[in-house]
């Protein structure tokens, strides 16, 4: 890679309260996107007061992919290591540093707030990286719709089978319309990014994702991705039933809260499906869990 060609970046966060940390609690800083990857810090403090900075590395598409990096980390600007090379793969997403002892606090100036800073030159990058800002995205696209700082380009016509907001808001009569940039509001810039890759076909449905999903088809009324999503959790069995039935009932899954109902059985824990606040379910559900509980006895 040429000195010209240099993909290098610095990612730096501040954390608040460090004392205040609970014993072995990870802190996320937010999320950073950097050529076509999405990064964060965390910091991890373990119940002796020593604690860990991490750098996390995220890709959303299927498939194998890897990112070949040599990273540098500083702490309140006090260097702990540098050419460090790691490589993040799609099983293999975090590099965690060397605890630092709380013992040592003193000499990396930590007292109320610590600044992690790491700096990443990557070397390569293998595998399907799909972005929506690239030459590629800019050629097919007729539309911008910004979340925060980000920007996708996107095709109004694709957009608009797969969304009925979408299509009101392209080809309704609204001042958006008329638009070729639109900013979308309150909607976090890695969750739409899963969105509109699992819209391209470059994201699959994930038990890491799947609420991501349910919220966002819910809110930009995408049936085909609320229906993928209740295909996928009415497949799998490594997500609790509880948790299933939850989503059933908050995204109208009644596939899948019909699925989950007959598949009850005595050896059900119907107490774990009891919510705090009773008023959650609807009589209707009450009714329905009742009878199930009652059945499952004779």
């Amino acid at each position: 890679m040429s000195p010209d060609k240099e993909k290098k970046f610095v990612i730096k966060h501040v954390f608040e309260n460090v004392k205040n940390f609970t014993d072995q609690e990870i802190v996320n800083a937010n999320v950073e996107k950097h050529f076509a990857a999405f990064w964060r810090i965390q910091l991890f403090v373990h119940d002796d007061g020593d604690m860990r900075p991490s750098l996390v590395c995220q890709r959303f598409q299927t498939g194998d992919w890897s990112v070949t990096t040599v990273c540098g980390l500083l702490v309140n600007g006090n260097s702990v290591y540098t050419g460090n090379q790691f490589e993040f793969r799609h099983k293999i997403v975090k590099l965690e540093s060397p605890y630092i002892c709380k013992s040592d606090y003193p000499e990396y100036g930590i007292d109320e707030s610590v600044t992690i800073e790491f700096h990443v030159k990557i070397d390569k990058m293998s595998g399907p990286f799909r972005n929506f800002d690239d030459d590629v995205a800019k050629e097919s696209s007729d539309v911008v719709l910004v979340v925060g700082d980000h920007k996708f380009h996107v095709c109004k016509a694709y957009l608009s089978y797969q969304s009925t907001y979408f299509k009101s808001l392209f080809y309704g009569k609204f001042e958006e319309s008329e638009k070729s940039i639109i900013e979308l509001k309150d909607i976090n810039f890695v969750d739409f990014h899963i969105f509109l890759g699992f819209i391209y076909g470059f994201v699959s449905v994930k038990g890491s994702n799947v609420e991501v999903l349910l919220k966002l088809a819910d809110f930009f009324n995408a049936q085909i991705v609320m229906e993928r999503c209740e295909q996928f959790l009415m497949a799998v069995t490594n997500i609790d039933f509880v948790g299933k039935f939850q989503l059933s009932l908050k995204y109208k899954l009644d596939k899948l809260k019909n699925k989950i109902l007959s598949d009850m059985n005595k050896e059900t824990d119907f107490a774990s499906l009891a919510p705090e606040n009773s008023e959650k379910y609807s009589t209707e559900i009450w009714k329905e869990l009742y009878l199930k509980a009652v059945n499952s006895l004779k």
